[in-house]
Order: C-alpha cells, then sequence, then structure tokens
C-alpha cells in the first residue's frame, strides 16, 4: 500500500484538534500512522525550540504525547535514510 501525502485538510483538522486541547507551539511534520487513514504523527515544537512527537486521532478526536525528540529519541521522515552513515 503506497503512503498517502497528509492533505492541507487533514492538517487543518489535526490543528484544529491539537487547539481544542490547549497545546500551542509551531508544527514541524505530520505523517500519516502506517495502516491507517485518520491516525497521524506530529511533529512539535515549543517557544524554547523543545520538540516532541504526538499521536494525533481524527477517528477518536484525542491526542496522545509519545515522546520529546532528543538524541535519544528521533523522528525519521519517509524516505529519509536511517542510518546515516
Amino acid at each position: 500500500m503506497a503512503t498517502k501525502e497528509v492533505t492541507q485538510v487533514e492538517m487543518m483538522k489535526i490543528i484544529a484538534l491539537f487547539r481544542k486541547e490547549g497545546f500551542k507551539g509551531e508544527y514541524e511534520d505530520f505523517q500519516r500512522v502506517s495502516g491507517t487513514d485518520r491516525e497521524f504523527f506530529v511533529v512539535m515544537a515549543n517557544e524554547q525550540g523543545v520538540k516532541a512527537l504526538f499521536r494525533a486521532s481524527l477517528m477518536l478526536n484525542a491526542v496522545q504525547f509519545q515522546y520529546v525528540l532528543d538524541d535519544k529519541h528521533t523522528f525519521v521522515q519517509e524516505g529519509q535514510d536511517a542510518d546515516a552513515s
């Protein structure tokens, strides 16, 4: 199954969901969760530049914090080589 890009409409719905939940910051990346049509991974940064990964579900209207992105936890974008040799 080919991965579909996240559409502008989906991004707007995701941002609205984050705002409804009280989250503030800059949205850095949106990626569809593999095998689903209504769940997404979102990288968000706060005013201090701390980035975190969230899982947003348009089906459940829920946002779940996953982890802070740091040296031990990174976010590999589709098409990006995981090991930089």
